[in-house]
């Protein structure tokens, strides 16, 4: 009985343990199978993406990534409709002699032809091979013209403002906080509101705060100081420059890369550097002080910096760059953190001489809305957030309201969105409330 009730066991055990892996193996093929059932749907779902015309379409007015957000879709469908003013497809538009009033059928005859233009003809890529996942924005293919002929677009002569025509910049040898003011810096001066709301009142005649209160010159004995030897190289003329600036060590230079050579003879690349990052430059890359050079850039280091935020002071340069070169046609400001790949011709031909602009300035793919970019801000521990809110609440009380739809065609509550109201560096440059 032990022996036939043991052989019973053990059969029972030995069905139990076929019925439960043969369970398991069932349950492995239904993962396997569905697991491929994802894969294929996942790769049919971003071929079709790949495939979809609306990728391409937003190619020379905005890239919003793949997460585009309602407001970016309606911003891209209103930029790519079709239009009997060709210049309503490009987001920069007419600007300068005539504004809006350009009879684009019978453009001035120093402006390239819209109707003749090599990149007229250009077709987009073939879209990515199906299956691959593309996380971020998505490419931006952008027809250049090789660098010569983007040089022969150049306006032959500068276009004069047909209303400001003498503007003159705040000086004082030793700035005095008013009491009744709202802030400001030694560096920026301490101009009031009404001062500030009359900057925005275009006349014949202006005088402004625009920095560099102090000191002869910009860059002498102003709270933002260069060297003496380089100071002179400021004051030349040149047609193009490019310029970039790393304050604090929180970059590490990045050399352009597709640079022809007509520019790399023409153009000059200034790079300012505070003495944090000149020491480390010096004993981390091809640096000297014999050649101030790291490849194409030339580097200018700037003592007395005004700020204690290395981000304040890196803006400097990049806002007033017309007042550390005031004998230059043209500027291409390049973030520290961005490498530079086009010939700088290309690129003022296709975004300022294409469009008969003075002005071009990148969209931020996502962020449309002061008050959404406000709290991005806020989030990513940039500035104090009191500073952010104090600045905030002031827009509100001069009116503006958060970015909707309607504002059409209006891009960006930001204003010029890649400044996003300048950061909130509480009014950057003129004003400090920390």
């Amino acid at each position: 009985m032990l022996t036939s009730n043991s052989k019973e066991k053990e059969r029972s055990l030995s069905f139990l343990c076929c019925w439960y892996l043969g369970r398991r193996r069932v349950a492995m093929l239904l993962l396997l199978s569905l697991a491929f059932v994802v894969f294929v749907l996942g790769s049919y779902t971003i071929n079709k993406e790949s495939n979809s015309p609306n990728i391409h379409q937003s190619i020379e007015t905005m890239d919003f990534g793949s997460n585009q957000t309602p407001i970016s879709r309606e911003l891209t469908s209103f930029y790519t409709k079709e239009s009997d003013n060709d210049h309503v497809r490009d987001p920069f538009l007419w600007n300068g002699i005539g504004g809006s009033d350009v009879d684009v059928n019978h453009p001035p005859p120093f402006l390239p032809s819209w109707h003749h233009h090599p990149c007229d003809s250009f077709s987009f890529p073939p879209p990515p091979p199906p299956g691959m996942r593309r996380p971020g924005p998505r490419p931006c293919p952008v027809c250049y013209l090789p660098p010569e002929e983007a040089l022969a677009h150049m306006p032959k002569y500068p276009f004069e403002s047909p209303l400001l025509k003498n503007l003159t910049y705040i000086r004082e040898e030793s700035p005095v906080k008013p009491e009744e003011s709202e802030g400001g810096s030694e560096f920026g001066g301490y101009p009031s509101l009404e001062h500030r709301t009359n900057s925005f009142d275009i006349k014949e005649s202006m005088t402004v705060h625009c920095g560099f209160i102090k000191g002869t010159k910009p860059g002498h004995q102003t709270g933002f100081d260069i060297d003496e030897d380089i100071l002179h190289e400021l004051d030349q003329s040149h047609d193009v420059i490019v310029a970039s600036a790393i304050f604090g060590k929180y970059d590490i230079i990045q050399e352009p890369v597709n640079i022809s050579e007509m520019a790399r003879k023409n153009i000059p690349f200034y790079m300012f550097v505070d003495e944090e990052t000149h020491l480390y430059l010096k004993n981390t890359s091809s640096y000297t002080d014999d050649n101030k050079r790291v490849g194409l850039w030339r580097i200018i280091v700037v003592h007395n910096v005004p700020y204690t935020d290395a981000r304040r002071n890196g803006k400097v340069p990049k806002l007033l760059l017309h007042r550390l070169f005031p004998n230059v046609r043209y500027s291409i400001w390049v973030d520290a953190k961005l490498q530079l790949v086009v010939d700088p011709y290309q690129i003022l031909e296709r975004f300022l001489w294409r469009t008969n602009s003075s002005f071009a300035i990148s969209r931020h793919y996502r962020r449309f809305d002061v008050f959404v970019e406000a709290e991005a801000n806020k989030a990513a521990r940039k500035y104090d957030n009191a500073s952010i809110d104090y600045q905030v609440e002031f827009y509100k009380k001069e009116g503006l309201t958060p970015y909707t739809e309607a504002k059409l065609p209006i891009t960006s509550g930001n204003g010029f969105n890649h400044m996003r109201m300048i950061k909130f560096h509480n009014f950057l440059l003129f004003n400090d409330h920390n």
